[in-house]
């Protein structure tokens, strides 16, 4: 028994230096990284690496709302690749010079191993704070339904048929759709015409 009240006591000193060790290693790394921070932005290298990504950013982002010219051309075939991988990729073709007359969507058909079928849309997560995740799908559903980016077409069939899997239930068929209806001048009635769809692409996962 006093053998054992000894371990307890010894365990209780090593447990409370074991969550100073951790709570130390939390508090600390972070503030160390701050710091590392602070050095380099101090530092003229430091200076002038961070004036050059604001100057070059600023450049790509600024050459994006070009009208199309050799220049844009040839500003953007390093600065698109640069955007996209910071997010900051924007076109404007919705305000100027020609808006779209169209209002388009993506749903795409799974078919399973037992003759079901399911059909998968985008998410839409509420206007609130969900329209902050919703633009990024919106932003899929223009580039995948253009067909100058087929590239994207297999990659988002086999996703979708990886979350539409479920135990004993396999998808065997992919489809995906575009669906639209065109926007009508202003004063016509109605004020659009009905929704068309066509399937644009099919993986057999048989």
């Amino acid at each position: 028994m006093a053998k054992h009240r000894l371990r307890a006591r010894a365990a209780g000193p090593r447990r409370l230096a074991l969550a100073r060790q951790a709570l130390y290693k939390r508090n600390v790394r972070p503030l160390g990284r701050w710091r590392l921070q602070q050095r380099f932005e101090s530092t003229p290298a430091g200076r002038v690496a961070i004036s050059v990504f604001i100057v070059v950013t600023l450049a790509f982002v600024a050459a994006t709302n070009l009208p199309r010219s050799s220049l844009r051309h040839d500003v953007l075939t390093p600065g698109q690749p640069y955007l996209r991988a910071l997010g900051l990729d924007q076109h404007w073709n919705v305000f100027a010079p020609e808006p779209r007359k169209q209002v388009i969507d993506l749903v795409s058909r799974v078919t399973f191993s037992d003759g079901s079928q399911t059909q998968w849309q985008l998410p839409r997560r509420g206007a609130l704070v969900g329209a902050y995740s919703d633009y990024r799908w919106r932003k899929l559903l223009e580039n995948a339904i253009a067909d100058a980016h087929r590239e994207l077409w297999a990659p988002l069939a086999l996703w979708i048929a990886r979350n539409a899997s479920s135990p004993g239930r396999r998808p065997t068929r992919v489809t995906l759709v575009r669906r639209f209806y065109d926007l009508l001048p202003p004063g016509s009635t109605p004020d659009r015409g009905p929704w068309k769809e066509f399937a644009y692409y099919t993986v057999d996962l048989r």
